[in-house]
């Protein structure tokens, strides 16, 4: 898979135009209803034109983050990314990319949050692909969202599956009565989990 991501240094949404063989077909009719002949209805035929595909500002469910599109690596999207639109694109600082592969999307799972010389919680899939944003989520007691800069910057760690955090950045934490979450790539592990000693 390739992410396109809007570098936010325009206003508005950026057409990609040359990638359509993987785009689904668009829906509404031109030139009048099904009988007249110069109407087409873009229902999967061959010559059907497609959506437009536009790689918005900002992410609609998370608009503190930059907006991007997910592309299957068909032979259109690749010739894109190294010779076409997306190459352009790039070159003109308007998007970037990066590739990884779907298994990357899966949810993250919390398996532990214990309280000792740091909140330490334990899962899988705490990465988030960028730019989507990795943040550890207390509610209850001592109730506070980091993010995984803001833990890094304050001496903790952020890997894949698991996340330290230095008490100096959670002073209220108290076992039993603080909760803690992940949330990776828009998803968030549930249900939260009571911190324990």
């Amino acid at each position: 898979m390739i992410r396109v991501i809007h570098t936010q240094s325009v206003s508005g949404a950026i057409l990609i135009d040359d990638i359509d063989d993987g785009l689904p077909n668009k829906t509404a009719r031109r030139l009048g209803g099904v009988g007249d002949p110069k109407a087409y209805e873009r229902d999967g035929y061959a010559n059907a034109p497609k959506q437009p595909c536009y790689v918005k500002r900002v992410n609609p469910l998370d608009p503190t983050t930059a907006g991007y599109i997910d592309l299957e690596e068909t032979s259109r999207v690749l010739l894109s990314a190294n010779k076409g639109k997306i190459k352009g694109l790039m070159a003109a600082g308007l998007v970037s990319t990066l590739s990884f592969v779907p298994a990357d999307l899966a949810a993250p799972t919390l398996a532990s949050a214990t309280l000792g010389a740091s909140l330490v919680l334990v899962g899988t899939g705490f990465l988030s692909v960028a730019p989507n944003v990795t943040s550890a989520i207390i509610t209850g007691t001592g109730a506070t969202t980091l993010t995984a800069s803001q833990i890094i910057l304050g001496g903790g760690t952020v890997t894949n599956t698991s996340i330290d955090i230095p008490l100096a950045l959670v002073p209220g934490v108290v076992a039993a009565t603080s909760f803690a979450q992940v949330r990776a790539d828009l998803q968030t592990t549930t249900p939260a989990l009571a911190v324990v000693l």
